[in-house]
């Protein structure tokens, strides 16, 4: 695993340099017109990247075959090209307003976050359902998951603004969850 978790290292290092850079480009424009769902979904992925990172760095034991890695490749894609469009990669002299990019990219940001989680999602779901005694077991196991993943499939279709802030409220839920799954 240590070499799969050097070379996974590299790639989202590239993924958060994809996503400092762009900021930095926002930041120091005098031509954004700011609102506050792209800062929220950049902000969400570059948890995510972390997250990653520190789940696969606390296995660094554990030994992965070549087709074992494959998906956890597909998903360190999926989290690169989701750094890239979390935040506008050029400020033009006509500007950006970022209201108007996360409408115009809010589908393809969106199925790029439910295939990350979902390619992550049924191999623990998999594992779960194995795993279980009951339908309550896998329910009390994975339903909060699954629950997220159901609104990242809904979120691809939220165009209204409250719907997206209701959408964003529940998704400021995961870090915490996930935090506390690492406390214990």
């Amino acid at each position: 695993m240590e070499q799969a978790l050097v070379f996974a290292s590299i790639v989202l290092g590239v993924a958060v340099a994809f996503e400092l850079e762009n900021l930095n480009r926002v930041l120091r424009s005098d031509k954004v017109k700011w609102h506050w769902a792209q800062p929220s979904f950049a902000l969400f992925i570059l948890l995510s990247i972390i997250a990653y990172w520190w789940g696969a760095a606390s296995q660094p034991d554990r030994t992965i075959s070549f087709a074992e890695f494959m998906p956890v490749m597909f998903q360190l894609v999926m989290l690169v090209l989701l750094a890239a469009v979390s935040l506008p990669d050029k400020v033009g002299d006509e500007g950006v307003d970022l209201a108007e990019y996360y409408q115009t990219n809010r589908r393809y940001m969106w199925i790029l976050v439910s295939l990350y989680f979902w390619s992550i999602h049924l191999g623990y779901l998999g594992h779960v359902v194995t795993t279980s005694d009951s339908v309550w077991d896998v329910l009390r196991r994975a339903g909060p998951d699954t629950l997220f993943g159901l609104l990242f499939l809904a979120m691809i279709f939220a165009e209204r603004w409250r719907w997206v802030a209701l959408g964003f409220a529940c998704v400021a839920l995961s870090p915490a969850v996930w935090a506390a799954r690492t406390l214990g």
